[in-house]
């Protein structure tokens, strides 16, 4: 179980997160919902270690382990992974590279560039992706769609436990956004958890939920099942 407890967050020069607590199941998915400017993409943030983010107070448990001072890659080798809401360009960095270095340290491995070739290519080859592709600097020039295409593709490589989704529908179009989610309510199928950060609800049409939480200025001010989500698309976050 991956537990957040009676955290607060701030950054350098405001106050975010207020007394936040919640619990994630693996088998079972999780929606954090609220309106722009509720902090949604900074609790992700906290729970992935991004340093930018202070913890004031509580603590992030894993298996009633405090995770809170370890890094963004030993978090990541706990089975922890964050689909970003906008994905960063990196010239000059390989996307064959960016996976086989990835895939090592996680695997605490150190594969050559022909045995990860032979991992590599199964996976763009079940997801339709140019072998190109891995000649290329990473995200340069791709599309929306290909740069999600890429994240389940990192989540085939790392197989990771708790997998946040972080408004995966953030620059795709309608077509390429229901490709997406069906690639991704595939990879649901493997015995894992989903955190899906959101403000709108289309992605719930295609992964169900347990549990449904309500940020707002920063604190939980509601929480519950799907029905809350029903509710909320009748009568608004007020």
């Amino acid at each position: 179980m991956l537990e957040i407890k009676n955290i607060s967050i701030n950054t350098q020069d405001k106050s975010l997160l207020h007394n936040i607590s919640m619990d994630f199941q693996l088998w079972k998915n999780y929606c954090i919902l609220g309106k722009n400017w509720s902090w949604k993409s900074s609790l992700a943030m906290t729970i992935m270690g991004n340093s930018k983010y202070i913890l004031k107070s509580g603590d992030i448990l894993l298996d009633n382990q405090s995770i809170k001072n370890l890094s963004p890659n030993e978090r990541s080798k706990l089975w922890i992974f964050l689909a970003f809401q906008h994905i960063p360009e990196i010239p000059w960095l390989k996307l064959f590279e960016f996976l086989r270095t990835i895939y090592n340290v996680h695997n605490e491995t150190n594969y050559s560039f022909l045995q990860f070739k032979k991992i590599i290519e199964p996976v763009f080859q079940e997801l339709n992706l140019d072998r190109e592709f891995l000649r290329r600097d990473l995200n340069v020039w791709f599309s929306g769609w290909e740069r999600r295409k890429l994240e389940v593709a990192q989540i085939k490589l790392l197989q990771p436990k708790y997998i946040i989704l972080d408004e995966i529908d953030s620059g795709l179009d309608v077509d390429a956004f229901k490709k997406v989610a069906k690639l991704v309510t595939e990879e649901n199928q493997e015995g894992n958890t989903f955190i899906i950060i959101t403000h709108i609800f289309t992605i719930l049409d295609y992964i169900p939920v347990d549990k449904v939480f309500v940020l707002e200025n920063g604190k939980i001010i509601e929480e519950g099942d799907k029905k809350l989500v029903n509710k909320i698309k009748e009568k608004g976050f007020n």
